[in-house]
Parts: C-alpha cells; sequence; structure tokens
C-alpha cells in the first residue's frame, strides 16, 4: 500500500513482481524465492524512492534495479531486471487480451441477438405477406358470392342509412330554429299586444278627461251667458 501511494504521488505505477506471474500453488515456494517481494515501477525517480521507503527491492520498465542495499543493476545487464520487464508487458499485453476477447464476446453476442431477431422478422414478414395475399383472394371470391353481393347491398344501404340520419339531423336543427322563432314571435307579440293595451286605456282616459273638460266649459259657458241675460 504504501508503494502504491508513492508511486501515484509521483504519477506512475507500482505492482507486485509476484502478481505478474501465472503458477501453480504447488511451486509457489520456487517463485516467491526468485521474485521475492520485488515490485515493478514505472519510472526510475519513483523505483528509488519506493526502495529507500520500503527497502524492498524494485526494478523499472527499463529493467533497472533497485536493491535496498543500494546497489543499482543497469536493465540490459541484469537477467531479473530484464524478465520482470517482460513479465509485466507480458501481463499487460494479457490484460488487454481479455479485454478484447470480452469486448468480442459482447460483440458476438449483440450479433448472434440481433441476427436471431431479423430472422424472426424475416419470417413474420413473409407470413404476413401470406396472409394479405390469402384475403385478398378470399375477398375477392367473396365478392362474386350470393354473401358478398348481400354484403354489398348491406354496405350501401348502410351509407344510404348514414345520409338519412344526417338529413334527419339537419331536420331537427331546422326545426329546433323554427320552434325558436316561433317562440321569439310569440313573446313579441305579446309584448305588442300588451304595449296596444296599454296605449288604448291611456287614450281612452285621455278622452274621457276631454270629454269632462268640454262638459265643464259648456257650463261654464252658459251659465255665464244666463248672467248676461239676466243683467
Amino acid at each position: 500500500q504504501r508503494a502504491g501511494s508513492i508511486a501515484e504521488s509521483s504519477g506512475t505505477m507500482a505492482t507486485p513482481a509476484i502478481e505478474l506471474v501465472g503458477f501453480d500453488e504447488e511451486v509457489r515456494s520456487a517463485v516467491e524465492y526468485v521474485f521475492g517481494s520485488s515490485i515493478i515501477v514505472d519510472g526510475m525517480r519513483a523505483a528509488n524512492q519506493i526502495c529507500d521507503a520500503t527497502k524492498t527491492r524494485t526494478v523499472t520498465l527499463e529493467g533497472d534495479v533497485y536493491d535496498p542495499s543500494g546497489t543499482i543493476s543497469g536493465g540490459s545487464k541484469n537477467n531479473l531486471g530484464t524478465t520482470l520487464v517482460k513479465l509485466a508487458q507480458v501481463r499487460e499485453s494479457t490484460v488487454q487480451l481479455d479485454t478484447q476477447q470480452k469486448q468480442l464476446q459482447d460483440i458476438n453476442a449483440k450479433l448472434h441477438s440481433l441476427n436471431s431477431k431479423y430472422a424472426d422478422h424475416e419470417r413474420l414478414t413473409e407470413s404476413l405477406s401470406l396472409a394479405e395475399a390469402e384475403l385478398e383472394s378470399v375477398m375477392k371470391s367473396l365478392s362474386q358470392t350470393s354473401v358478398g353481393i348481400l354484403l354489398e347491398k348491406r354496405d350501401r344501404m348502410a351509407s344510404e342509412l348514414n345520409s338519412c340520419e344526417t338529413e334527419f339531423e339537419k331536420m331537427e336543427k331546422e326545426k329546433a330554429d323554427k320552434w325558436d322563432l316561433y317562440q321569439n314571435l310569440k313573446s313579441q307579440e305579446k309584448e305588442l299586444t300588451q304595449q296596444r293595451e296599454r296605449r288604448f286605456a291611456e287614450i281612452e282616459k285621455s278622452l274621457k278627461e276631454a270629454k269632462t273638460e268640454v262638459a265643464n266649459k259648456s257650463q261654464m259657458a252658459r251659465e255665464a251667458e244666463t248672467q248676461a241675460q239676466t243683467l
């Protein structure tokens, strides 16, 4: 963990060498003896820091080996360093290969699913075409039989019935409109009659008042004439 933290702070990576080696459990002791606790580090500076901090042998990707005793071995002259570097490269290639194989498997699975769906679609399309052709043939044969003639007559009568219903609805609307007009005129007639009766009553009243006034004035005239004769 400490080696990983140091590598991360340096912007690089550190991996235990034993994790890069594939082996059976019966040879674990031999593998641990050969590789020990060596750590593969990407970068000389980080490898040196990790070696000093953890007192663990580190190996760079170039094959340089940093030993806790303070010795440094060049990559081209150090078989262990070169071997560990190659193991790291193999490990990385293996991981990439596994990833690509998984992606390929996913793609193949999707392709298989699409092919299956396409085949189903083709079968359904063919079945639909056959069904449509069969239906067309049946309808054509049916139209030439007495049943077909009756069906055609039924359709024609249904069309005529729809026309009659439309015309009936139109007539009902006209009837309703005329009834509304009649009610309106009747209401106006009633109002006009009431107005005429009120006017007639007013005229009769005025006429009566005028007659009374004429009678009064005639009486006054006769009285005035009588007085004049007396004088």
